[in-house]
């Protein structure tokens, strides 16, 4: 039985109120534990959204991903050649354009199998069991251990109460003492909504280089998204509007006349902000949390000889786990860390290779403090 305690009056509030999000795929050619885990959560991901309204909920349109100048060229190469070509392939300029559906500046990389995903609907759905029910206006303030039960509460008011807890706020976790000296980063970013045309509907695929525009939903498309690594305010703002039609310039000056976009006012868009939340590695930090001072006191020894292996069972806080950092990947690196808990908590197998779910463990940085001595 899971009560999942949610502090708006429903679900997809934040981050993934966003009308639409991309399936972005950005890999690297040597294997590396977040490419790993990209792939995988891809893999997951694209079979969860199967069960959603194609068109509404999702669409598997595709992505494009620009070269947008020679450095990118070379990257998106290298992984043409490490990929087999059902995933991805390079375009040429002229293939790139029969592909998309407008001019482009450049060819780029083809992840046939992405597309955009409309966030709410994919939330809704995991929602959707029938031991599952969802707490609206459940802000918790804190967490206490009592009975062997974690007590979420409100102030003086009692949400909840369970054997295990999973703490999924993003970058707010942290304010639960068990996961305050986790390096969490909340990035700004917004997105801007345009109304499509008869001729912005020729976009047939998603295209991204510095920014993204999809093919419309409904009768708009999204564009998006800013980085703003000081703005805490969530309205949005003017200047990140103009900012995001000059990544639609850089994206496709033809789909920007499509949208008649120099005859829009700014100031008249509408859009939203939120805080996307992200690790210094970039990869999702998912796992059983441990005591922080006793992990220290534990393993101090490492600090003096980083090859020792002390055999010293780790102080688990038993049943509490966190799933955080997951950036602008979430849709992709999400609902597969849901399945990483669900493993680690019940012992089964893992979802992921072993070495990849430890390079997402929230102990690698208390770790690493140590070895290095901060």
């Amino acid at each position: 039985q899971v009560s999942v305690l949610e502090r708006h009056d429903g679900p997809a509030q934040e981050a993934s109120g966003n009308p639409q999000g991309v399936l972005y795929l950005k890999l690297s050619a040597h294997g590396t534990a977040l490419s790993q885990m990209i792939l995988s959560g891809f893999g997951y991901t694209r079979r969860w959204l199967e069960h959603l309204q194609r068109g509404h909920d999702w669409d598997a349109c595709g992505v494009l991903q620009l070269a947008f100048d020679d450095k990118e060229g070379e990257r998106q190469a290298k992984l043409a050649t490490a990929f087999d070509d059902s995933l991805l392939r390079q375009l040429d300029r002229a293939q790139a354009e029969a592909t998309a559906g407008v001019a482009l500046a450049s060819g780029g990389l083809f992840y046939p199998e992405g597309g955009w995903v409309h966030p709410p609907a994919l939330c809704q759905a995991q929602l959707n069991h029938p031991r599952i029910r969802l707490l609206g206006h459940a802000n918790v303030i804190a967490l206490r251990k009592a009975d062997g039960l974690w007590q979420a509460w409100d102030g003086e008011r009692l949400l909840a109460s369970a054997p295990l807890v999973v703490l999924a706020g993003a970058a707010d976790v942290r304010h639960f003492p068990a996961c305050a000296g986790l390096p969490l980063k909340r990035i700004r970013g917004q997105i801007t909504r345009l109304p499509a045309t008869l001729a912005s509907r020729e976009l047939r695929t998603v295209v991204c280089a510095d920014g993204y525009v999809a093919p419309p939903r409904g009768d708009e498309h999204t564009l998006g998204a800013s980085f703003d690594f000081h703005n805490e305010d969530l309205a949005p703002t003017v200047a990140e509007h103009q900012g995001n039609l000059a990544l639609l310039d850089d994206i496709s000056a033809d789909l920007a006349t499509r949208l008649r976009t120099a005859e829009l006012d700014p100031a008249q868009l509408q859009g939203r902000a939120a805080f996307r939340c992200t690790s210094p590695d970039y990869l999702p930090i998912v796992g059983p949390l441990a005591d922080v001072e006793a992990f220290n006191q534990a393993y101090a020894m490492l600090a003096k000889d980083a090859r020792q292996v002390p055999d010293v069972a780790c102080p688990w806080l038993e049943g509490l786990y966190v799933n955080s950092g997951h950036g602008s990947r979430g849709l992709i690196t999400a609902p597969l860390s849901g399945e990483l808990i669900g493993a680690w908590a019940s012992g089964e197998p893992l979802p992921l290779p072993r070495a990849v779910a430890e390079a997402c463990h929230p102990n690698r940085f208390a770790l690493r403090r140590l070895i290095r001595g901060k």
